[in-house]
């Protein structure tokens, strides 16, 4: 019998992929939002005791960084409560937890280089505050979940499957459109294939409990990300409409790379950013 996994948020941009890569592996439970409204108790609960999954994939989430700081109190919601309820029901029946967290909680660190996960935080932003509490929430009602800190993710821009606004599609769009974008030289984030994060879900399945950079590393600041972002896609000329930002972060550089090294010792291992985006282009993951 095929093991029955939960995948919340799965029309979204990573929660469809899962479905569609684990559809034949796994007895999938797809819900709604109607079906599963994270945002009440009693309804998580119930559905949580129908249909008693063995395991839980919590992707639901609102991800736009500037429509949280907008309506905080969604965010909180859906981010935080959201994810404490998931986990709730996750203990009363026994299921495994896996959910989503993001790079987005070491904004604002002044610490450089590779990020580890012990490092002390104070998040800038109103994603990345709510990303930490529901992690250290989720941990305190259940401490044997699993939360993975994942980069900003990308698929190609010829994808057929939903598309997020991603550096590979904006750029893309920005060298169609005759437009200019800036980039931060004082910034440093890593860019992680979103099918890599796919693929690697199932060995997250049985990971001990606890917090994972679960992504891809990077040593380039934005600016000569996207330029190298750029020539891979073949897009002209990118020095000319790809343009320096000096001002931002001027003042503290803003570093979200992930030291991958937790992972590594449970045998997952990501590529580096560039090199990630070389074997995408290369041999594109293809759902045709």
């Amino acid at each position: 019998m095929k093991k029955k996994i939960l995948i919340t948020g799965g029309s979204g941009f990573l929660g469809s992929r899962l479905a569609y890569y684990y559809r034949d592996r796994y007895d999938l439970l797809l819900p709604t939002h109607s079906e599963l409204n994270v945002g009440r108790e009693e309804a998580v609960k119930a559905y949580m005791e129908e249909h008693r999954p063995e395991a839980v994939i919590h992707c639901a989430a609102l991800s736009n960084t500037w429509y949280c700081e907008q309506h905080p109190e969604e965010s909180h919601r859906v981010n935080v409560q959201g994810t404490v309820r998931i986990a709730k029901a996750c203990k009363l029946t026994g299921a495994r937890l896996i959910f989503m967290s993001s790079d987005q909680v070491y904004n604002g660190t002044p610490v450089q280089g590779p990020l580890r996960e012990e490092e002390t935080l104070q998040p800038v932003n109103v994603y990345g505050r709510h990303k930490l509490e529901a992690e250290q929430r989720a941990q305190w009602n259940l401490p044997d979940s699993v939360g993975l800190r994942l980069t900003w993710m990308y698929d190609l821009p010829d994808s057929s499957m939903k598309l997020n606004s991603n550096l590979l599609v904006n750029l893309q769009k920005a060298s169609r459109e005759g437009s200019t974008l800036l980039a931060a030289t004082h910034e440093y984030r890593g860019v992680t294939y979103v099918w890599e994060v796919v693929r690697k879900m199932e060995e997250a399945l049985a990971l001990p409990g606890g917090i994972y950079n679960f992504g891809s590393g990077n040593t380039l600041d934005s600016y000569s990300l996207y330029l190298e972002a750029a020539r891979l896609l073949g897009l002209r000329h990118p020095a000319d409409w790809i343009l320096p930002d000096e001002e931002r972060f001027s003042g503290q550089a803003r570093n979200l790379t992930m030291d991958g090294s937790r992972i590594g010792k449970h045998g997952i291992r990501f590529s580096e950013s560039v090199e990630g985006m070389k074997e995408a282009l290369r041999r594109p993951f293809r759902t045709e």
